[in-house]
């Protein structure tokens, strides 16, 4: 019983080849033949503008002779021609140009004898006919069933599918090759204007070789198209047997597969032998099935999204259809897993640039149906942002509009909402080596976005980081505006010392050891191991400050400023008794200090100053370099016990009057302020504080990079 029904299927299915074959067979050969008279009632237009062809070349020839002429001017050190060479050439050509049709169809003429004689060539045994391949496998039928069974059923099918579709995309090639030497004979002036000049003579050479090429590939469609009708012919009259008695179905099939592979790929063959072959015939089999897919997907309802068109499922989301894969099987899974649908609706959504899907009118389809996926709410996925992102920004072309707002976080995963918190996107411009968009918070704060390729463009110098993207590629970062604070956020630490080995995850270059607690939105506290402790300021926040400091770089990119601890001086005793102790500690505080100190004054050490007096009624005044700017005048510089620096400033002995106060207020003999003298040391300079903490960043300070050469 299962025998019988595919016995049946390969019946039908032979019939439907054969009828299908018949209906378009001999049509081609006759109405396409070596005269333009299709192509002259086709396209009424190419005869229209065959005039203002004619005129284009006149004018084309006429820049060519003046600019070659000109450069005659430049005697030897410019190798024109010769001017009177130049004229010449100029003029034949220009009589050629108001000859070129006739000329052209002259060489049809001349092609025109080959070709009639292989059409009028006999093709016995019999005149060609698809019709009776039913015939002849069905009485092939009974020993091929009694020996392969269902297989050979199934595979006998397949090959004549194959053999139909191969037999109709060469007719269709044919067709192709036919209006290409239309092409060639309505622009042939053009090729003459560009023989005037040895410049440009190559260009009417080798647009010479190309017509010989096309007008023998011509004769040779008649050649291979009746090789393989008269193949027909022979398989109905002999079964497809051979005269030493071997042979079968399969091997005519074969055979019959191959003649028209090699029909089709004949424009290669010549010119590999150096002929110039113009390549056609490349995408219209595909379109056919773009097409056929496309009509199948939409009686199907359409799945719900335009990209089921393309093998994707039809009950996925929008943005799961855009981004699926190739389909499971059949015969359009090779094109889908070489044209991936989402390249579709990329290609549909990208402005200008270099396009990275198919090309051709499958192209064309494909992005037809990709807009639509994109205007139903379709995302593009990594690998199709990829393809724009990373390319030159000369050819990368640009995606905008809201597919591109939806798509970025597929592309950057460190903007997906999960990572920012809901941000949502706008006003987003995907294009070679640089992103930006404009990312709106939950509480509504604004920021702009920019990212800048590390591959195209030099670090920034505004503070940025640096992110990974899905394809691997590193961006620099670089973030403005009120919100910006999802963006640089500033880690979480308590100040226990168990989070040693976290620190050091996220700073490298800091110090061992070192524990950090977070202050505030952009400021962390560090205790390094001496005991000393510093304030970092988020770069992003804050502007470099003009204190001393180290730049902490974070696996991320983003530089802090780590402020240098104050100087710690000892503890110093008040009073003239502890006058000794006071002096002792200071020569251990400082040892680089070898002037006789008599006295300490450790009043002002919180603010980071201190004060010696030397036997002589002089003084000198210590400041702590991380607190004061570098003073001016005479000044030395002394580093203490504990590596911190101190400007020394050298003061001279000096006696002043003050007032003499009693219960705060002044006390005058009659009319006349009482005062004392006192004695005291009087310093050239005072040196200024640096402000205790940097300068806020403006929100909208940034600058972009520049681009590598």
């Amino acid at each position: 019983m299962l025998d019988w029904i595919f016995e049946g299927a390969a019946n039908w299915v032979a019939s439907i080849m054969s009828q299908l074959m018949d209906a378009v067979s001999g049509l081609f050969l006759e109405a396409l033949g070596t005269d333009m008279t299709a192509m002259e009632e086709y396209f009424p237009f190419a005869v229209s503008a065959y005039t203002v062809i004619q005129y284009t070349a006149w004018a084309l020839l006429f820049l060519i002779v003046a600019w070659q002429l000109f450069r005659a001017f430049g005697g030897p050190l410019t190798e024109a021609e010769s001017p009177l060479q130049l004229l010449a050439r100029g003029s034949i050509f220009a009589v050629l140009i108001a000859f070129a049709k006739p000329i052209f169809s002259l060489l049809l003429d001349i092609a025109r004898a080959p070709y009639t004689a292989l059409m009028d060539a006999s093709m016995d045994p019999g005149d060609f006919t698809f019709a009776g391949i039913e015939q002849v496998l069905r009485n092939g039928l009974v020993t091929i069933i009694s020996v392969a069974s269902v297989v050979g059923l199934i595979l006998l099918i397949i090959l004549m599918i194959a053999l139909a579709w191969n037999y109709f995309k060469l007719l269709l090639e044919t067709v192709e090759r036919y209006v290409l030497v239309g092409v060639l004979c309505y622009t042939s002036p053009l090729a003459y204007a560009m023989g005037a000049s040895k410049a440009t003579s190559r260009v009417f050479q080798s647009w010479c070789r190309m017509v010989g090429s096309q007008l023998l590939l011509l004769v040779l469609n008649v050649w291979f198209l009746r090789a393989f009708n008269s193949s027909v012919g022979q398989f109905v009259a002999n079964g497809g047997a051979l005269t030493s008695g071997r042979g079968s179905v399969f091997l005519w099939l074969f055979c019959a597969l191959a003649l028209l592979k090699i029909a089709q790929k004949c424009d290669s063959y010549l010119a590999a032998l150096g002929l110039s072959v113009a390549q056609t015939g490349s995408s219209m089999g595909i379109e056919m099935l773009m097409a056929a897919r496309a009509i199948t997907g939409f009686s199907r309802g359409g799945g719900g999204s335009a990209a089921s068109v393309f093998g994707g499922r039809g009950g996925a989301p929008a943005g799961g259809a855009a981004g699926g894969g190739a389909a499971a099987g059949g015969v359009f899974s090779g094109f889908v897993s070489r044209y991936k649908p989402n390249s579709f609706v990329r290609d549909a959504v990208v402005d200008g640039g270099a396009r990275m899907g198919a090309g051709g009118g499958v192209g064309f389809v494909g992005r037809v149906f990709g807009g639509m996926a994109a205007r139903n709410g379709a995302t593009l996925t990594a690998e199709s942002i990829s393809s724009v992102a990373s390319r030159p920004a000369k050819v990368s072309g640009a995606i905008a509009g809201d597919i591109a707002d939806r798509s970025l976080p597929n592309y950057m995963p460190q903007m997906a909402a999960g990572a920012t918190g809901g941000m949502s996107y706008s006003n987003t411009q995907i294009t070679g080596g640089h992103i930006s968009t404009v990312a709106t918070g939950p509480d509504g704060k604004q920021s702009n976005v920019d990212l800048f390729s590390t591959s195209q463009y030099e670090r920034p110098e505004t503070p940025h980081k640096v992110v990974q993207a899905a394809d691997g590629s590193q961006w620099y970062q670089v973030v403005s505006g009120d919100g910006m604070g999802a963006f640089y956020s500033t880690p979480a630490f308590t100040g226990d010392i168990s989070e040693t080995a976290q620190v050091s995850e996220a700073f490298p270059s800091a110090p061992a050891d070192t524990v950090l607690r977070t202050v505030d939105d952009g400021t962390l506290e560090a205790s390094y191991p001496d005991g000393s402790n510093a304030l970092w300021y988020n770069s992003a926040f804050y502007q470099e400050p003009d204190a001393p400091h180290e730049v902490i770089q974070g696996t991320d990119g983003l530089n802090w400023y780590a402020m240098t601890p104050h100087a710690a001086p000892p503890a110093f005793e008040a009073g003239e008794a502890a006058a000794a102790f006071n002096r002792a500690q200071f020569q251990q505080f400082m040892p680089g200090y070898e002037q006789q100190v008599v006295s300490v004054d450790a009043s002002r050490a919180s603010d980071g100053v201190l004060e010696v007096r030397h036997a002589d009624g002089s003084g000198t005044a210590f400041y702590d370099r991380t607190m004061y700017q570098a003073p001016r005048g005479d000044y030395h510089v002394f580093e203490d016990s504990g590596g911190s620096q101190w400007y020394a400033i050298p003061g001279t002995a000096a006696v002043e009057r003050r007032p003499v106060y009693e219960d705060g207020k002044p006390v005058y003999d009659k009319d006349v302020l009482r005062t004392v003298n006192v004695e005291t040391v009087r310093y050239p300079t005072t040196p200024t504080r640096f402000a205790d903490t940097p300068g806020r960043r403006p929100t909208g300070d940034r600058k972009p990079p520049k681009r590598k050469n």
